[in-house]
């Protein structure tokens, strides 16, 4: 296989095909891979300096009807958060869907799509088969590591035995257990991913089921092994180089979104200094709850932006190199 005629082909496709950017951006904001997105909550309370009757030491007493409001207030958080992360992984596995399809039908008939043509194409079945192929490949992974990591912490039983150097023993087993766990835990993280992004091309491109596109997607990397292998390392090798470019742009970013997002925070900080002075930090808390917003977007819509990009490089790589594997090896071998 050319690889520099792929590599090429989808940087080509990345410059000139602009609406995949959108679906890229998307891609970064939702998917798991590379980021997660979470909740952190913190609640900070001032008693002014006054204590309980029952001394300076003794712990504060915290009204029923706060308590109320804080566990509420917490509930509709961890609610808020299930809802997001299941609206996430929707956008996900549409948008996956959508990048690849849109790259083969660009292949196939030279044609650019809109935005609500390339989310109609990743609104399909094929979305949901992707996500049970996952399912299907995650969970028993997972389980199956659960088990050897409880198996790994066993020799830590050896702390039940009054005696140090059992102790000692058992401890060091179990730590190197761990370590090879670990090991081999990022060993299979990686073979799944490539295996992965296969299976999901054979579901989508050629229209099987989620057991059929992974029966048929092992076959084609198993028939293509040595060309899978070298893309992968490629795909490696020029991640490697994104993330090192990357550095000097975030730490650029950082500057930037402080100076940015400082300006109106002094503002409101000192003109709510001057309106309600003597609240000790209340300004300084209005400050930053109008700086810190300003500086995470500054922060991470470009950082999206450009991740984004680089994930829209990755599939659409993928999706050419099984194209074009795919002609190299003729009609694809039957289920039957």
């Amino acid at each position: 296989m050319d690889y520099m005629k792929v590599l090429k082909r989808a940087w080509n496709i990345l410059w000139n095909y602009r609406v995949l950017w959108a679906f890229g951006f998307i891609l970064a904001l939702v998917s798991g891979e590379g980021g997660s997105s979470g909740f952190q909550t913190s609640y900070q309370s001032s008693t002014g300096g006054a204590f309980p009757p029952g001394g300076r030491g003794a712990a504060p007493q915290i009204p029923s009807e706060v308590l109320g409001v804080v566990v509420t207030v917490i509930v509709a958080l961890l609610c808020l958060g299930v809802v997001l992360a299941i609206v996430f992984a929707i956008l996900r596995y549409v948008v996956e869907t959508a990048l690849i399809r849109l790259v083969d039908d660009h292949e196939k008939t030279g044609e650019k799509r809109g935005f609500r043509q390339g989310f109609r194409l990743g609104w399909s079945r094929s979305a949901l088969r992707l996500f049970l192929i996952d399912l299907l490949i995650n969970v028993p992974v997972a389980v199956v590591f659960l088990l050897l990591f409880l198996l790994a912490a066993i020799p830590l039983l050896a702390w039940l035995v009054d005696n140090d150097a059992i102790r000692v023993i058992g401890t060091g087993i179990t730590a190197c257990l761990f370590f090879l766990l670990v090991l081999l835990s990022i060993i299979v993280s990686a073979v799944l991913s490539i295996l992965r992004g296969l299976f999901w091309r054979t579901c989508i491109l050629e229209g099987l089921g989620v057991v059929d596109s992974i029966r048929q997607g092992y076959i084609f990397v198993r028939q293509n092994l040595k060309d899978v292998l070298i893309m992968w390392l490629i795909t490696v090798g020029l991640a490697l180089i994104w993330s090192l470019l990357m550095i000097p742009v975030t730490l650029l970013l950082i500057v930037l979104g402080g100076i940015i997002a400082a300006i109106p925070a002094l503002l409101v900080g000192g003109l709510a200094n001057l309106v309600i002075s003597g609240q000790g930090e209340a300004p300084w808390i209005l400050a930053a709850a109008v700086g810190l917003p300003i500086f995470i977007l500054v922060l991470v819509i470009p950082l999206s932006f450009l991740d984004g990009l680089m994930k829209l490089y990755q599939s659409t790589t993928w999706t050419l190199t099984y194209r074009e594997l795919q002609v190299l090896a003729g009609p694809a071998p039957s289920l039957s």
